[in-house]
């Protein structure tokens, strides 16, 4: 009786706008009755209770022929046969939904059974077989397509005698076999998948306003008009910065600026974030209150370069501030600012000259061509849809930022900062050596008379600390190193009209184009100067290039002492320099010597000397054959049979 109760609630708990306190009370009552029975009921509505609209229209359409079937108006099979030609299912699926209907006579159990597990009615040979080759041929890097694999798995089973399974077969194996973390891990190059797969707990939590603030910037949807007198009009996307409280998820600060996100843009909205707005709201005709404000105990940020920098790192740590680094996939650690950035840009979209999400959630819209408000506008528009939010009730935690933010600040005794101060500590940052001329920055000279007695210390001083502006560079701040404070420093040569940084840059970029030369008159030139003068040398110089010369060929080489004569040669040399026959000298008579010359050996050096110099025909008994051979080829080449042949070319091997 109990469990067909359950089974009755799990039934109502199935249909669609069903009470479901109604529900909750009559669990109550049986729970009263039948404390174990609320198991069964967690199977019944985890299991075929929870079915869809779909499954449950298809159940009820099933069950409608089916009581028709049990009426007996006609013969079972002929009922049966009728019913599966309604229903468009077999015969042989009609009768397993009778069997299974038969026993309750209930809706519920023709629902889909997704409790249990299907018996398996392939081979295990061949689950074997698709097991193995998908790990071994799909579970790649390459990411192989499946068609081919699901050819090699039919091919192995039939190889083995098995029946082939079908595509589908195997592709139902794939979340059956590999979880899906196995799969981006081993399949898919894609850091990203797998880090989707994993849980991410873990969240930046604060107990009091100002504990921890989160920064980011984002592109503004929506685009602003410019006029520019005598020039034109210019329509152009801002970037937006907020500063976001996480313990009240109050938006305590903002920066609107044309240029991409930079220090600047730290600057500024940390400038706006920790001071009183009070002044700020009332240039810009705002009657709204926005209390928050106030130096962050810590801020969390992204990797962006302009968080990275050193002004940043010193501007916190001059205030007490600790930086906190959301490192890259940890985009839920920002999840404050990130949700809140899309708050505010999803007000901008409902205002003229929108950019939508995407192009495609733009479509046809012409975002330039409606555009209407100038930038002092935007700023005024996004400074009123932050104070809505302040003041707006969260749907899901059901807080109001503002009503959070005075129960939870705590107010101390700290001085308050001035936004001027606050901008100058976080704007970009150098050093510079003072000099006689002053400070030199971006090739501008700055001077201020203050400066004068640094000059007479400027080798004991270190070198000074100031900042800049980009958005108006005709001054500077230097920090005074005796007092420490900012003081403002003008251009040297009296130009007191604000220029920018970007203009300064593209100015000179501008005359260094038009006034560079080419460079082959450069090099022309260059060549010209050097064949001057090597044309101008004056006769010293010759004179002193050849005594160098001179010098070097007397000076002693380092090889000659590795060619040093020995004593013995030396006699020897000295003997034949003081004459005499060249067998006297020698001693013997060389064994290489035809006898004809074996007398000249007796003469005088003359002699010999005069016999070299002498016309003759140097004889051999070889050379001598040959030439007999040559002559008689010559006189008759029909009978002589030598095979020689004799080429006249000029030789320094003999005497003509």
């Amino acid at each position: 009786m109990i469990s067909g109760r359950y089974r009755d609630i799990a039934h109502h708990f199935s249909v669609k706008g069903f009470n479901f306190v109604s529900v909750l009370q009559q669990v109550a009552a049986l729970l009263a009755h039948d404390p174990a029975g609320l198991e069964s009921f967690i199977s019944m509505t985890s299991g075929g209770g929870h079915a869809s609209d779909a499954a449950w229209a298809k159940a009820t359409r099933i069950a409608r022929e089916l009581d028709r079937v049990l009426d007996g108006a006609a013969p079972v099979r002929e009922a049966v046969m009728r019913a599966a030609s309604e229903l468009r299912l077999s015969t042989r699926q009609v009768y397993n939904y009778l069997a299974r209907y038969r026993e309750e006579l209930r809706v519920s159990a023709l629902l889909p059974r997704r409790s249990g597990t299907r018996r398996l009615r392939i081979n295990p040979a061949v689950e074997n077989i698709i097991a193995i080759t998908l790990r071994e041929m799909w579970l790649r890097p390459e990411q192989p397509d499946l068609a081919p694999i699901v050819e090699e798995i039919r091919a192995c089973c039939a190889k083995e005698g098995h029946t082939p399974p079908a595509y589908v077969t195997v592709a139902r194996r794939i979340p059956i076999l590999f979880a899906p973390e196995e799969i981006a891990r081993r399949r898919l190059s894609n850091g990203k998948h797998l880090h989707r797969l994993k849980p991410r707990p873990g969240y930046i939590r604060a107990n009091h306003a100002l504990d921890v603030v989160q920064i980011d910037h984002t592109p503004a949807d929506i685009q602003f008009v410019e006029v520019i007198d005598d020039y034109g009009v210019f329509v152009g996307r801002p970037y937006l910065t907020i500063a976001a409280d996480v313990a009240t998820s109050a938006i305590i600060g903002f920066c609107l600026t044309l240029e991409r996100p930079s220090r600047l843009s730290v600057a500024l909205c940390l400038a706006h974030a920790m001071c009183c707005k009070i002044d700020w709201l009332a240039e810009r005709g705002i009657d709204h209150a926005w209390p928050m404000h106030g130096r962050p105990k810590q801020i969390v940020v992204d990797s962006a370069k302009e968080f990275q920098s050193s002004t940043f790192s010193r501007g916190c740590a001059d205030y007490g501030i600790s930086i906190r680094m959301r490192n890259k996939g940890t985009l839920h650690r920002g999840g404050v600012v990130e949700r809140l950035l899309g708050k505010v840009n999803t007000a901008l979209r409902a205002l003229p000259g929108k950019t939508g999400r995407s192009i495609a959630d733009r479509g046809d819209y012409a975002s330039e061509a409606r555009a209407r408000l100038s930038f002092e506008d935007l700023e005024r528009c996004i400074a009123l849809a932050i104070i809505d939010h302040n003041l707006s009730q969260n749907a899901r935690k059901l807080t109001v930022p503002a009503k959070e933010w005075e129960d939870r600040f705590q107010p101390k005794d700290r001085p308050i900062d001035a936004p001027v101060d606050v901008l100058l500590n976080f704007l970009p940052r150098k050093t510079r050596k003072i000099s006689p001329q002053g400070i030199s920055l971006f090739a501008i000279d700055y001077f201020e008379p203050w400066l004068g007695p640094l000059v007479a210390r400027r080798d004991r001083l270190e070198p000074l600390d100031l900042c800049y502006d980009p958005r108006d560079i005709s001054h500077v701040y230097v920090k005074d190193p005796d007092t420490q404070a900012w003081r403002p420093v003008r251009r040297r040569d009296g130009l007191a009209e604000p220029i920018t940084l970007w203009q300064h840059q593209a100015d000179r970029q501008q005359r260094r184009e038009i006034q560079r030369r080419p460079v082959q008159e450069a090099s022309a030139i260059r060549r010209e100067i050097a064949a001057t003068v090597a044309a101008a040398k004056t006769p010293k110089s010759r004179l002193k290039e050849m005594t160098r010369a001179r010098h070097a060929t007397e000076a002693k080489k380092p090889y000659a002492d590795f060619a040093a004569p020995s004593a013995s040669a030396r006699q020897s040399s000295t003997r034949i320099a003081r004459g005499g026959s060249f067998l006297s000298r020698i001693g013997k008579v060389p064994d290489h010597l035809m006898p004809a010359i074996v007398p000249l050996l007796q003469a005088d050096d003359a002699v010999r000397i005069a016999h070299v110099r002498a016309p003759r025909w140097i004889s051999h008994p070889a050379a001598a054959r040959r030439m007999t051979q040559c002559d008689c080829c010559l006189s008759d080449r029909h009978r002589c049979a030598h095979a020689v042949c004799c080429l006249p070319v000029p030789t320094t091997m003999a005497k003509p």
